[in-house]
């Protein structure tokens, strides 16, 4: 019996989708729309928390030294950054050696800039500073540029706190457009239920009058809307998976040594969390519809 009923109201629900097709689309398009615009938001704003976990994991401060100071004096302001308060190590990268790195790094085509630094080396000797503390970043910086002979320090704590704060802007606007684009959903799933049930209302009436419980009623229009929401929310996921593994590449690409997060990382998250979703408005808007309109 209960597997005969469930037969009867998912068939009932795709049949009400069927007849009322243009509404199903609208409605399925919205949601589509809907969950799109968030999950741009969400890979945005997990991308953001993990580049901002990185570079706090990293977060080292730069020492840089005149160019014209000899390798005795950097070596003696050397001992004094070790001393500092806070500093594990202070590691020297001399200009020569930051030069091999960017040779390493650099392309083919691009031969003619190693030949013009190599005649040239405008790069200067930098000590990377690691700390035992990173909250004490700041501090630390601070008394490094005291240090007499220092000409330049950087300091990747400001970049840290701009990222958690572009995070929180992320958040907050994601769930305001999630609210604003799921009521939009709601109230079309909700009208495309209502011509399903006015286009139904003599077999309801029908089916009051021999005894049929509320929920008997009520069961198709809800399974109908779970699966409109269901079905935006499915194209929803192939939308934005595929858009994201698409240009991952090439942002990836201008982040050097900084990692975005890869399609495999983050599909259980888009399928679970849009699936729930996208249900969860297609309920919404059969409830809204039966509350208002099946009197039973």
């Amino acid at each position: 019996m209960i597997f005969r009923n469930i037969k009867y109201f998912v068939t009932q629900g795709v049949k009400g989708l069927v007849s009322n097709s243009l509404m199903t689309l609208a409605s399925i398009g919205i949601v589509v729309a809907s969950l799109v615009l968030f999950g741009v938001f969400v890979l945005f704003g997990l991308n953001i928390n993990s580049v901002g976990t990185q570079i706090k994991d990293q977060c080292e401060i730069n020492v840089y030294m005149p160019n014209d100071m000899s390798r005795d004096d950097v070596r003696a302001i050397g001992s004094q950054l070790g001393e500092l308060e806070f500093v594990k190590e202070a590691q020297l990268y001399t200009k020569e050696e930051r030069l091999q790195n960017y040779k390493e790094g650099i392309r083919q085509d691009q031969a003619a800039v190693i030949t013009t630094l190599e005649t040239d080396n405008p790069l200067r000797d930098a000590y990377v500073l690691s700390l035992t503390d990173v909250r004490q970043a700041n501090q630390v910086a601070e008394q490094a540029a005291k240090i007499k002979g220092v000409e330049e320090v950087t300091n990747r704590q400001d970049l840290i706190k701009t990222i958690l704060s572009i995070t929180n802007t992320i958040k907050h606007v994601s769930i305001w457009l999630l609210v604003i684009l799921a009521a939009i959903a709601v109230f079309i799933i909700s009208n495309t239920i209502k011509l399903g049930m006015f286009s139904r209302r003599k077999e309801i009436n029908i089916m009051k009058f021999v005894g049929a419980t509320d929920w008997f009623i009520r069961w198709p229009f809800i399974i109908e809307g779970m699966i409109l929401g269901a079905l935006g929310a499915g194209i929803a996921v192939i939308v934005v998976m595929a858009g994201y593994g698409s240009v991952l590449p090439s942002v990836q690409g201008f982040m050097g040594n900084i990692k975005l997060l890869e399609t495999a990382e983050i599909s259980d998250i888009i399928v679970i969390g849009f699936l729930l979703m996208g249900t969860a408005i297609g309920m919404a808007g059969s409830a809204m519809s039966i509350r208002k309109h099946l009197h039973v």
